[in-house]
């Protein structure tokens, strides 16, 4: 999220994060940090207009050996008949300004095919959104 700070300045969007301070595992850093960082910017490209007062959530939970990821956002959500393609390669609601609908696809990728994961989306029109990341890590 650090990493992000130039964009997220130019914007209304607070991010917290909920973590455990002590919490280590062992992985692979650069996946997570792909991840975080299309959710994010996900949000800010689709979520919110600009200027409009967002919150982003990032909750991070270890339990039964499993690391648990929820993202959640306050924006304008999903529509219920998009929510069943936003994983899918090249779909994107953003085509005129720039949007290549990769960034969802990545991160389903990611979590499924190099994490060994799960991830679901739910999502209530202008209610937000719920990304849920289940990985089975080597917590330490």
């Amino acid at each position: 999220v650090f990493s992000l700070n130039n964009i997220i300045k130019k914007t209304n969007i607070d991010i917290f994060i909920h973590c455990k301070n002590d919490l280590k595992i062992k992985s692979h850093a650069g996946l997570y940090s792909q991840i975080i960082t299309n959710l994010v910017l996900n949000s800010v490209r689709h979520a919110f207009t600009v200027n409009e007062k967002g919150r982003i959530d990032i909750t991070v939970i270890v339990e039964s050996g499993s690391l648990q990821i929820i993202y959640e956002d306050n924006g304008k959500g999903i529509k219920k008949h998009i929510l069943p393609k936003i994983f899918d390669p090249f779909f994107t609601t953003n085509r005129d300004y720039g949007g290549t609908g990769l960034g969802l696809n990545v991160i389903y990728n990611i979590v499924t095919s190099q994490l060994n994961g799960s991830i679901k989306c739910s999502s209530i029109e202008h209610g937000g959104v719920r990304f849920h990341i289940l990985v089975a890590e080597n917590i330490l």
